[in-house]
């Protein structure tokens, strides 16, 4: 986060983020429309600013945004509404988002998107993160005659266990894959690339191969490292990202999973002798890792092996897609990515779910 911003809600926050709203690109896109000759009130850009402010203000209610908006100038003048006693009700912009729906709203990110991404395209380091946030759903209970939960689609998951804390809830979760802006010194600055909203039963995992679909058919590119935790540890859909998109899904290894050679630790490699082995990389045509060891070993020298040993060995990456896959877990640049951007995901997910709560 940027410490040089203003504070959320106020009039410097709003005039310093009025520009970059693209007014003429969602006036252009989603136009008012034939009303037989009456002039419409407010312009599709004016709406969607509106909505904005429910993310840019401590009020996270259209309800009681609308309630605020005539005493609020500073929020008028963002969303270029002209006199305090004409302002939006709930019912325009329900209609509002009836009209853009979620692919319209998925456009307009997507065009705000486009000028940060390009510098990245074609970086071979660049860093995606994905999780899944639970939301809780406002839910009278589990109706028999129906057999669903009051709140629509609503469902019962699991979620990590907390004190204070209920192990199942009744709601949603919302999966998001963020990209890392790493060129940003201030601070760290993750932009969603897509989010979707399911219910809460869902598999996290389910949804990682659709996200990286979705960010190779909008943009032709897709993050080539991408950083999760365990909920996306299934080999199937890591070998599909890798094969198809040359994507790296990077996770920590479960306790209980059994290791491959060159493993002797979910971070260690060596070789069947017990010296430590280190990555050489990844060779394309032959499909193969190399590891070898080091430039002063300490066991090769007592080995009885020594003599036709080649201190270089060959795994190919569909052994373990954990261990091994895109780039294995031994290697530095995967051992520094889970140590030092991994813990991001977190406070992002917390501030978020705070936002919306």
């Amino acid at each position: 986060m940027n410490s040089n911003l203003p504070l959320t809600g106020t009039a410097e926050l709003l005039e310093l983020l009025s520009p970059f709203v693209p007014d003429d690109f969602i006036n252009h896109d989603w136009p008012t429309g034939a009303t037989g000759g009456r002039r419409r009130a407010y312009t599709t850009a004016q709406l969607y600013r509106v909505h904005l402010l429910s993310l840019l203000t401590p009020v996270h209610s259209l309800n009681l945004l609308v309630t605020l908006l005539p005493e609020q100038r500073a929020w008028r003048q963002f969303a270029g509404l002209r006199r305090h006693s004409q302002v939006p009700g709930v019912r325009v912009l329900h209609e509002f988002r009836a009209r853009v729906g979620v692919l319209g709203l998925r456009q307009i990110n997507e065009h705000l998107l486009a000028p940060l991404l390009e510098p990245y395209a074609w970086r071979e380091l660049s860093v995606g993160l994905i999780d899944a946030t639970d939301l809780p759903a406002a839910c009278g209970g589990f109706k028999k005659s129906t057999g669903q939960y009051s709140a629509p689609h609503a469902a019962l998951g699991g979620r990590t266990l907390k004190t204070g804390q209920s192990r199942c809830f009744v709601g949603y979760k919302k999966h998001t894959l963020r990209f890392w802006l790493h060129d940003y010194r201030a601070g760290v600055l993750l932009v969603p690339l897509v989010s979707w909203a399911t219910p809460a039963n869902r598999s996290e995992g389910g949804l990682l191969v659709p996200s990286l679909h979705h960010c190779q058919r909008q943009w032709e590119w897709c993050p080539p490292l991408v950083v999760a935790d365990m909920g996306y540890l299934g080999a199937a859909a890591k070998r599909w990202c890798r094969e198809r998109w040359r994507v790296a899904v990077l996770t920590k290894l479960r306790s209980d999973m059994k290791l491959v050679p060159p493993y002797v630790a979910w971070n260690q490699a060596a070789c069947p002798q017990g010296e430590p082995l280190t990555w050489l990389g990844l060779d394309g045509r032959a499909n193969e890792h190399w590891f070898g060891t080091g430039a002063s070993p300490e066991l090769c020298g007592r080995c009885w092996e020594a003599s036709h040993c080649p201190r270089q060995f060959a795994y190919r990456p569909e052994e373990h897609e954990t261990l091994l896959g895109r780039l294995p877990l031994a290697s530095p640049i995967v051992q520094q990515v889970l140590q030092q951007v991994r813990p991001w995901i977190e406070p992002a997910q917390a501030y978020e779910k705070t936002n919306w709560e």
